[in-house]
């Protein structure tokens, strides 16, 4: 996929935007495989499109953008990108946003959250939505769920797909059909819209394999060691650490300064940290406009 479409956008948190509509989905399950349905792309590419100038009005007066995740203050990069989503919800005309972060509990406890429950009404819908933004690298470079970590090293990409089974029946249960009649909305669809990134073993890129019904398009980019940091050292690129709230859109220096670093230095900041967590970063390049643009990721585990 085309990730350089997002870096015309001028404010970082418009560009993320940008990203959380248009970026492609990472799984398009066939339907009926999963015992829910996913957001293909196709739905993405028609609604970045059509809602494209909309994006530009918003980067060139991006205040409501800004005042609506200030009061969201989101550090965790899951909860941004729902802010994100529900922004797009609640001020396009195309959706009107029914319920969103809904609980739903029965009498002696909490069953789960409901994310999303939108009028769409471009399509004429009315569906439930769960949405994820999740980051997963190949451990053992095999196409079966289990072997796509998160980058705590606890998460997997087959227990997201598990959680997802149980949010989307829960607008099925007992609790769930009495907060649609309250609304006074009958039986609904649910369905997942899930983006992030795929990371690949940097030594296996002739020979990795995708996770089994990844999409086509997905955002990937490529996995290593702290302790194979090294080989980055010498090559002559530039690199930056992404912040977490940096790891949506690529990277654009335009309004959104970070560190540059060569290889070298990178190396020797990374290693230097004495409670290694897993790092995001970006090798980047600069454009005619003399901005450093992103080029291709890694996530160093």
């Amino acid at each position: 996929m085309d990730l350089t479409k997002f870096t015309t956008f001028t404010h970082p948190s418009v560009r993320d935007l940008a990203w959380a509509i248009g970026s492609s989905v990472l799984l398009e399950a066939p339907s009926g495989r999963l015992g829910f349905n996913m957001i293909d792309n196709q739905w993405v590419e028609d609604r970045y499109v059509r809602h494209y100038q909309w994006l530009q009005g918003i980067d060139e007066n991006p205040l409501s953008l800004l005042s609506f995740l200030n009061k969201k203050n989101d550090a965790l990069i899951g909860k941004y990108f729902e802010s994100l989503l529900e922004f797009w919800f609640t001020h396009h005309p195309d959706f009107e946003l029914v319920l969103s972060n809904v609980q739903v509990k029965d009498a002696q406890q909490t069953l789960g959250e409901i994310d999303f429950i939108l009028n769409d009404t471009f399509s004429e819908e009315t569906y439930h939505l769960e949405v994820a933004c999740k980051y997963y690298y190949s451990k053992f470079n095999q196409p079966d769920w289990n072997s796509w970590w998160g980058p705590n090293h606890q998460d997997k990409l087959s227990l997201k797909m598990e959680k997802f089974r149980r949010q989307t029946s829960l607008i099925k249960s007992a609790q769930g059909r009495k907060i649609l009649n309250s609304c006074g909305i009958p039986s609904i669809p649910s369905v997942v819209l899930l983006k992030g990134y795929f990371f690949y073993p940097y030594n296996l890129l002739e020979k990795a394999l995708a996770p089994r019904w990844s999409s086509s398009h997905h955002c990937a980019g490529w996995c290593l060691p702290l302790n194979d940091l090294p080989i980055l050292a010498d090559t002559g690129r530039q690199w930056c650490v992404l912040p977490k709230k940096s790891w949506l859109a690529p990277y654009s220096s335009q309004n959104n300064e970070l560190p540059i670093y060569s290889g070298r230095e990178m190396v020797d900041l990374l290693h230097a940290e004495k409670e290694y967590a897993t790092k995001l970063v970006a090798q980047v390049e600069q454009n005619e406009q003399g901005y450093w643009i992103e080029s291709h990721r890694a996530l160093v585990v």
